[in-house]
C-alpha cells in the first residue's frame, strides 16, 4: 500500500512517520512530500505509476500503531462500491462506522483531510487527481479540495481509530490559519459543487467579466475557478491575451475549461490595459462588467450581491466592495493579510490624492460606453491606474455604490509593475492634475501636447 507523508507543519518529523509505518506494514511504500507546495504534483505522479487499490495520506509527525492493520482491514471489509474512502474522526467516542454522503466539513474546524482513499475515484473523472499549484496555490488544503470534489459522486465514511495517532498541528501565528481558512472555505467548497452542475447556457449574461492577461499563465487557472464556481451562473467571461510571450499562459489558454460562457481574445502585440478593457467592452454582451485582475479571484457570491445591490439602485454607474489581501512571498506562498475596506464614498479628490485599492469594481455598459470606455492617451496610455481613472472620471458625475463586504481576493506582488515602480504614481498624478488645469483655462492645444 502508498503511504503518503505530508510535510505539514512538522517537515523535519517525516522519517519518524515513515519508521511507524515501516514497522506495522513491512511491505508499504511511504513516500515522503518534502515541501507543501509539491504536494498535488507528487501524488498525482506516484499514483500514476504505482497503482494500488488503496492509500493512506499523513502528515509529519503522526504514528502508526501495531493495530492498525487490523482496523484498516475491518474498514475495507465494510466498504461498498460508492465509497471515496474513510475520515477518521480522533475526537469522537462513537465505535461504529458512519456513512456520509455530500458531507462537508465545518468552516469552523480546519480539517485535515481522508485518511485512507480508494485510488479509482481519486484517478477518474472530471478532473483527475489531485490539483498541483498552479490550479490551487493553497496546496496545505489538497487533500480537502480532493474530498469535496468526490464528496459530490461518493460517499466517505467516518471512523473511530486509535490505531492512527495525529500529531496536532500548530500553524505559525503569522499564518492566521484559521482567518485563511474561513477565506478559502467557500470557494473550495463552491468549486466542488461546481463541476456537478451543468452551465445554465439558456440564460443570457448578466455580467460580463473582464480579465486581461500578460504572461500571467501562472496565476489563471485559480480566477477561471473562482469565476466556475459564482452562485449566480448568468455570467460570461472574456479573457484577453495581450500579446503573451510566455509558454505557461500559452498551454493554459489552449486547455481553458469547456464552458460556452467562457469566450477567448487573442491579441498579437500587447496594447496595454485600458485598450484591451475597451476591446472587451465593444463585445461585452451583459448590462454590467466587471474587471478581475489575472493574479486576483472572486468569492463565489461576489456576482450575486453586486448584483443585488445594482438592482436596488436607480442609475448606478460604479457597484464596488471591499477586498481581502493576500501577500506573495518570493516562494509564490500566500499569506493572509486581511479585509481591507474601501472608502464608502468615492469623490475625484479622494481617488487621485488617496489612490485607494478599490476592487472589485463592477461598471455600468451603457454609461461606460456613454464616457467612451476607458482613456488610453493618458501618460503611460493607459497602462498604469486605469482603475483610478476611470473611477474618477465617473465618480465627477454618475452615482457610486459601495457594498460593505469582502468579495474580491486581491494578491499583493511585489513583482508586479505597480511595486516595481512606485513613483511612476506620482507622475501620472501631476499629469492628470496639469490637464485638469489645462481643461478649467479651455486650452486644448496644450492638453494634446500633454499626450504627445
Amino acid at each position: 500500500m502508498l503511504v503518503f507523508i505530508l510535510p505539514g507543519s512538522y517537515p523535519h518529523l517525516s522519517e519518524n512517520t515513515a519508521a511507524s509505518i515501516k514497522r506495522v506494514f513491512p511491505a508499504a511504500l511511504p513516500v515522503i512530500i518534502p515541501s507543501e507546495e509539491l504536494t498535488g504534483s507528487i501524488l498525482n505522479e506516484t499514483l500514476a505509476r504505482e497503482i494500488k487499490p488503496w492509500f493512506i495520506t499523513l502528515h509529519a509527525g503522526d504514528t502508526v500503531q501495531p493495530h492498525a492493520k487490523e482496523e484498516i482491514e475491518r474498514w475495507l471489509r465494510s466498504c461498498n462500491e460508492y465509497s471515496a474512502g474513510y475520515i477518521m474522526n480522533p475526537a469522537s467516542n462513537i465505535d461504529q462506522l458512519s456513512p456520509s454522503r455530500n458531507r462537508y466539513v465545518s468552516p469552523l474546524r480546519i480539517p485535515r483531510g481522508p485518511l485512507l482513499w480508494r485510488t479509482k475515484t481519486v484517478m477518474n473523472g472530471q478532473t483527475p487527481g489531485f490539483r498541483t499549484r498552479e490550479q490551487l496555490p493553497f496546496q496545505r488544503y489538497v487533500l480537502i479540495d480532493k474530498q469535496f470534489e468526490l464528496s459530490t459522486r461518493y460517499e466517505w465514511t467516518e471512523v473511530d481509530s486509535d490505531g492512527f495517532l495525529y500529531l496536532q498541528r500548530q500553524a505559525p501565528a503569522w499564518m492566521k490559519e484559521a482567518e485563511e481558512w474561513q477565506a478559502l472555505f467557500p470557494l473550495l467548497e463552491a468549486g466542488a459543487q461546481e463541476q456537478s452542475q451543468p452551465p445554465d447556457i439558456d440564460c443570457p449574461p448578466l455580467v460580463t467579466i473582464a480579465l486581461c492577461t500578460y504572461n500571467d499563465g501562472i496565476y489563471l487557472p485559480w480566477a477561471v475557478r473562482s469565476v466556475l464556481a459564482q452562485t449566480l451562473g448568468a455570467w460570461e467571461l472574456v479573457i484577453l491575451d495581450d500579446g503573451s510571450t510566455d509558454a505557461e499562459t500559452a498551454h493554459y489558454l489552449m486547455r481553458l475549461p469547456q464552458d460556452p460562457r467562457i469566450k477567448l481574445i487573442r491579441q498579437v502585440e500587447n496594447i496595454g490595459k485600458s485598450r484591451a478593457l475597451n476591446r472587451i467592452l465593444n463585445i461585452a454582451k451583459a448590462p454590467w462588467l466587471l474587471e478581475l485582475d489575472a493574479d486576483d479571484w472572486l468569492a463565489p457570491d461576489a456576482l450575486e450581491i453586486l448584483l443585488r445591490a445594482a438592482g436596488s439602485q436607480q442609475d448606478t454607474a460604479v457597484v464596488y466592495a471591499n477586498h481581502t489581501e493576500w501577500l506573495e512571498r518570493a516562494n509564490k506562498q500566500l499569506v493572509y493579510q486581511g479585509v481591507k475596506a474601501a472608502p464608502s464614498s468615492l469623490s475625484p479628490y479622494v481617488l487621485l490624492h488617496e489612490a485607494p485599492a478599490v476592487a472589485p469594481r463592477m461598471f455600468n455598459v451603457p454609461i461606460l460606453k456613454q464616457v467612451d470606455g476607458w482613456d488610453p492617451h493618458t501618460l503611460f496610455e493607459g497602462r498604469l491606474y486605469e482603475d483610478i481613472g476611470q473611477l474618477m472620471k465617473l465618480s465627477g458625475t454618475h452615482k457610486l455604490c459601495h457594498v460593505a463586504e469582502a468579495l474580491y481576493h486581491r494578491r499583493l506582488r511585489m513583482t508586479s509593475l505597480t511595486h516595481r515602480h512606485p513613483h511612476h504614481y506620482l507622475k501620472w498624478k501631476n499629469s492628470i492634475i496639469d490637464e485638469t488645469e489645462t481643461l478649467k483655462h479651455g486650452n486644448p492645444s496644450e492638453r494634446q501636447n500633454a499626450h504627445e
